[in-house]
């Protein structure tokens, strides 16, 4: 019975993650079909991601680039648009952006600042690290933070996360390290193939 139950559970570990991403992409081909009413499955996905792709074409042509800023300075006039659409676009634009925000890796000592331990306390009760990005070295908005840098700390199995204030004495910059692969590493948990 013990044999039977473990393989049950291999099972499942097998197919849930199959599973679970087939039903996702065959909801969303089916949903973008279904409004688009074209009864080819697919098709609507496809002719999506083509108008994704043309917007992009068309924002490098001088025409439609100011025809896009007249539009952001129509939103910026909008309290509760300006703040969903700024943030958003801001949020896009730090992963996937010309001026990317998620490329500086660091670990940041949650104990005492690196390098400064007390003699009386061992390494292994105070030396919890955790793992984010610098986003702002300077914090103009806030001077009563003192010397501290703006850290990203992205949540695993989460698409949120926590903007920590770090004194610098407690971030160590992990230049070697892929920002793309750390961020996958944290998100799942410490799951997929780590930053090396």
């Amino acid at each position: 019975m013990q044999k039977i139950f473990t393989n049950f559970l291999k099972g499942i570990l097998i197919l849930a993650p199959m599973l679970v991403t087939g039903w996702v992409i065959f909801t969303v081909f089916t949903r973008i079909d279904g409004l688009l009413g074209i009864p080819i499955p697919g098709l609507g996905f496809a002719l999506t991601i083509l108008f994704i792709i043309g917007v992009g074409f068309l924002a490098s042509n001088i025409f439609f680039e100011r025809l896009f800023n007249y539009m952001e300075r129509v939103l910026t006039r909008l309290p509760v648009v300006k703040l969903l659409y700024f943030s958003i676009k801001d949020l896009i634009g730090a992963f996937v952006g010309e001026k990317k925000m998620f490329n500086r890796p660091v670990m940041v000592s949650m104990g005492h600042p690196l390098g400064h331990l007390p003699a009386q306390e061992s390494a292994a009760a105070s030396d919890i690290k955790m793992l984010g990005f610098v986003t702002s070295d300077t914090l103009e908005l806030l001077p009563e933070a003192g010397d501290r840098v703006a850290v990203y700390m992205p949540q695993s199995y989460n698409m949120g996360g926590y903007l920590m204030l770090v004194p610098r004495d407690r971030i160590a910059p992990l230049a070697h390290v892929d920002s793309a692969k750390l961020l996958a590493f944290i998100v799942s948990g410490g799951v997929a193939k780590g930053p090396a």
